[in-house]
């Protein structure tokens, strides 16, 4: 019974080693993001289940960044998205980003569909996504 208990505690003991082991590898040697604001806008359906995102920060990884930058990225998903059609997505009238549909039925935009940086947003700003000519979905942003 002894050798059982001996067992059971040496691997507990080795478990919680390991992560505090990974845990100060990673405090030394691990990226550190500093944050200036982080916001989203999620588009969700009637019955609640999300089809779209936009989420946006200002932010800078110590480091390797002496400035904070502006990432975005946009994910929307919908029967009505034709491969060739232009997504827009508006932060209240600002342009923020602007790319073409590849796939039918889905869009995903990255950093190097960023038209315009926005160096300031608060809370219940509008997210407005506008293609084929007509604003199609908007939604405040919020903090993430």
């Amino acid at each position: 019974m002894d050798t059982l208990f001996s067992i059971v505690v040496y691997i507990l003991y080795g478990f919680f080693g390991l992560i505090l082991l990974l845990f100060v590898l990673a405090m030394l040697f691990g990226k550190r993001i500093k944050k200036k604001w982080e916001f989203e806008a999620e588009f969700r359906d009637e019955k609640g289940r999300e089809f779209g995102e936009l989420d946006i920060e200002m932010s800078r990884i110590e480091k390797k960044e002496p400035d904070f930058s502006f990432k975005a990225e946009f994910k929307l998903r919908h029967a009505s998205l034709e491969p060739g059609q232009r997504i827009q997505v508006y932060l209240d009238e600002l342009l923020v980003m602007e790319g073409p549909v590849s796939t039918a039925g889905r869009v995903h935009l990255g950093q190097e569909a960023v038209v315009t940086e926005a160096t300031d947003a608060s809370a219940g700003q509008m997210c407005r996504v506008v293609y084929g000519g007509l604003e199609r979905f908007a939604e405040p942003i919020r903090p993430d």
